[in-house]
């Protein structure tokens, strides 16, 4: 294994690239060890539109970088590979670069302009779980830990080599992705504080490389897009799907035929209850009971026992007795085939 050390002089100037609570938290650092002010660059404004929603209810999980436009300068940019930004971190006397939750990937021109000088922060214990999706993929495959690791930057991804390693937190078996976020910014803290302590006493950081037939990989996870329920799935299975991808994100989704339309509805917890009496297929994604505060589904060997606040369903809405389909293609393989017509609505 190679290793090299290096040392990032106190004198510094640093670029900030990305957002979020890290990123926040890395600007106050430098300026408690009164280091150089970092200017930060990140991506245009409508895009963090949808995790200050989401997110910034609680502190522990998001911090609006915007907060700091009075404290330094910020600018909103489409590409951090454009010649323009190359000018703007010249004009600034910009040395090393730092990326948190960056938007962009970093290219051969700006790789070669800033070599061995720009840093990442990923919320996995590196060469396992690069790319992204990392909470959702964690709960998928019953991973209960959290950790973080500093990696520079080269033209891969996240497989760059390692300078710092937080400790390892472990999460209850029954969290969700808004549970590891909160410890992950917990081990971001930790580490990101040897990251700065290290620079203001002028301590050597140490470089291994990342061994790559330990490395796997995962692609960013969307649930938008991706977080359809396969009601054929086994009943734990399928409540491991939802909750993966519960809070902060935007639920597992399904849908239901109601005079007509079909109606798109989101799941956020669920609770999966074995029983013998429920073991025909046909029969998965059925409301077999609801009353104010929850509905229960059949699956295979079971049922999933789901509270009405941890969906988007009016508490006043009667499913009881309807089914849950997979996709709307589903319908054309069952005895509702022969409507010719759906409409899409969400239900509010």
């Amino acid at each position: 294994m190679h290793k090299k050390s290096f040392i990032i002089p106190k004198n510094s100037k640093f670029a900030l690239v990305g957002h979020g609570f890290h990123l926040d938290y890395l600007f106050k650092l430098f300026k408690k060890y009164n280091l150089a002010k970092p200017i930060i660059i990140t991506h245009k404004k409508k895009f963090h539109q949808r995790d200050i929603k989401q997110l910034s209810n609680d502190e522990r999980l998001y911090k609006d970088i915007f907060r700091l436009n009075k404290q330094t300068k910020i600018f909103q940019i489409n590409d951090i590979n454009d010649n323009k930004i190359l000018k703007i971190l010249i004009k600034n006397k910009v040395s090393h670069i730092f990326s948190c939750s960056s938007r962009f990937i970093f290219k051969k021109k700006i790789l070669n302009n800033f070599k061995n000088k720009i840093f990442n922060i990923h919320p996995t214990q590196l060469p396992k779980e690069q790319g992204g999706g990392t909470f959702t993929h964690r709960i998928l495959n019953s991973n209960y830990m959290c950790c973080a690791t500093i990696h520079m930057i080269n033209k891969g991804i996240d497989t760059g080599e390692i300078i710092l390693n937080s400790k390892k937190f472990n999460v209850k078996k029954n969290s969700i992705p808004r549970d590891y976020l909160i410890k992950t910014n917990i081990c971001y803290m930790a580490v990101l504080n040897n990251f700065v302590y290290n620079i203001q006493k002028g301590k050597s950081f140490l470089k291994k490389s990342q061994i790559r037939t330990k490395a796997t990989y995962f692609k960013r996870f969307y649930t938008d897009k991706m977080g359809l329920i396969n009601w054929d799935w086994q009943g734990n299975d399928i409540e491991k799907f939802i909750r993966a991808c519960s809070k902060p994100y935007s639920g597992a989704f399904t849908f239901i035929l109601e005079k007509n339309k079909l109606f798109k509805i989101n799941l956020f917890k669920a609770s999966f209850k074995k029983n013998k009496m429920f073991n025909h297929p046909f029969l998965n994604g059925k409301i077999f009971y609801q009353d104010k505060k929850r509905i229960k589904i059949q699956v295979n060997y079971g049922f999933l026992d789901i509270l009405i606040k941890n969906t988007n369903l009016k508490k006043n809405k009667v499913i009881k007795g309807k089914c849950f389909f997979s996709s709307p293609f589903q319908l054309l393989d069952s005895k509702l085939s022969n409507l010719s017509v759906f409409n899409f609505k969400k239900i509010k």
